[in-house]
């Protein structure tokens, strides 16, 4: 193998680093194709000099390590693949000032808003596609995902279900507006064809990163089976799964796409209900926040030019930050803060929205907003999910309540819709 994949985990985050044996390779993160240059010269000297800058030093990479990366010579921009500039990967051409900058392809967002946001007060999202993607597998591969726990005999929490569940309150909303509704998955089983079995070459090369096939034991361990089985799984449903609903989207070609989760706090393996967390907390990602070891690998740095060039931040946050106002008034919970967390920095002006490198929402063309809803074990939410879904309202906790996922597509929904320039009260509750 060409590729040497590094994985560093800390309290079950994954930090990925790009390790290549020889300087003149491509360093690509796990499963990633080398990417393509020549795709991006459809953008050159269709941004300024000044753009480019703005953007780079505001959302993309704000702790200044891009610039390790790359030379700008005039209007010129030169990307290395390592630090020392010994590696060319591309060179961007800027444009002078706007009077010569070259005309960019309208996205489909902006061409859409410009031509028939707020053309009907009844079907405000008419001629929209958005695109659903509910998070996680589910089904038998729940547990895997470390997306399942259960507290005594209460009923089990299953994310991929709950997010199921509020994507399709969301998707009827959208679609009574007007809104074309796709989706990347609709079942509770992988839209990748791979399976952790067949990711056992790179299981074993991200825990032997240095030392190449050599230094793979000639046997092992059960033990050490069992490690490679878990890297299997984790490149299983940490990438491939991602990358094939990447690869959904870019055929769908979706306006904008939402990737629907709900949240949560550590848990023990048998959890108990003292273990709830006393509060939630909301946030949605907007893409952006590379950190130095990321942009290590040419794909992430091919992704942030794709992602800055073609424009799609702008409709990104307008999108995230209009979501994240309808989350505020319906549920008043707290927005999460991230102050000891590097990978996530608040950008805009909710409180809310947070800049974050997540696979999702950098290899999905076009904008995606990453919406996490309440915490699954909080003593706010757990009792409200472990209910179900429901239509009317339900006594929890002494208090009237109606369905949590009913709450959450609404949310979804009003805060497309008043994106889109239309009334929420074109959203109504069903």
């Amino acid at each position: 193998m060409d590729l040497i994949v590094r994985r560093l985990a800390f309290t079950g985050i994954a930090l990925i680093l790009c390790v290549s044996p020889l300087a003149s390779r491509a360093e690509l993160s796990p499963l990633a194709p080398e990417p393509d240059w020549s795709a991006l010269d459809a953008f050159q000297e269709t941004m300024t000099r000044e753009e480019f800058v703005h953007w780079i030093n505001t959302l993309f990479c704000p702790d200044g390590s891009f610039w390790k990366f790359t030379v700008i010579n005039g209007n010129e921009v030169t990307l290395f693949g390592d630090t020392e500039h010994t590696r060319l990967l591309y060179r961007l051409r800027l444009a002078p000032d706007l009077d010569s900058q070259l005309p960019l392809r309208a996205t489909t967002v902006s061409g859409w808003k410009l031509s028939k946001a707020g053309t009907s007060t009844t079907k405000p999202l008419r001629g929209l596609v958005i695109c659903l993607d509910p998070g996680h597998i589910g089904g038998r591969w729940a547990k895997m995902e470390q997306r399942f726990f259960q507290i005594g005999s209460d009923p089990p929490v299953i994310e991929a279900n709950l997010n199921m569940l509020a994507a399709q309150h969301a998707a009827k909303l959208l679609e009574t507006a007007g809104a074309t509704v796709v989706w990347t998955k609709r079942f509770f089983e992988p839209v990748t064809a791979i399976r952790p079995a067949g990711l056992r070459e790179e299981a074993l090369a991200s825990l032997y990163p240095s030392g190449g096939p050599a230094a793979v034991p000639a046997s092992f361990s059960p033990e050490l089976e069992r490690r490679v089985g878990r890297e299997e799984e984790l490149l299983f449903y940490r990438n491939a799964e991602i990358r094939a609903r990447a690869e959904v989207v870019a055929k769908l070609n979706p306006d904008l796409t939402l990737c629907i989760h709900f949240n949560a706090d550590k848990w023990s393996s048998h959890p108990t209900r003292a273990e709830l967390i006393p509060q939630s907390r909301l946030v949605a990602f907007v893409h952006g926040n590379y950190s130095e070891e990321e942009l290590r690998c040419d794909d992430e740095k091919w992704d942030l030019l794709y992602k800055l060039l073609s424009r799609t931040s702008i409709p990104e946050a307008e999108a995230a930050e209009s979501i994240a106002k309808q989350m505020e008034a319906t549920w008043n919970f707290p927005p999460e803060s991230y102050s000891n967390w590097a990978a996530a920095r608040r950008v805009g002006a909710s409180p809310y929205v947070f800049a974050r490198n997540l696979l999702a929402n950098r290899i999905y063309h076009g904008p995606v907003v990453f919406v996490e809803g309440p915490y699954m074990n909080a003593q706010d939410s757990y009792d409200r999910i472990i209910a179900g879904d429901y239509e009317g309202t339900r006594i929890i906790g002494g208090r009237t309540y109606r369905s949590l996922f009913a709450e959450f597509g609404e949310i979804l929904a009003r805060g497309v819709t008043a994106w889109a320039g239309g009334s929420t009260s074109t959203v109504v509750k069903h």
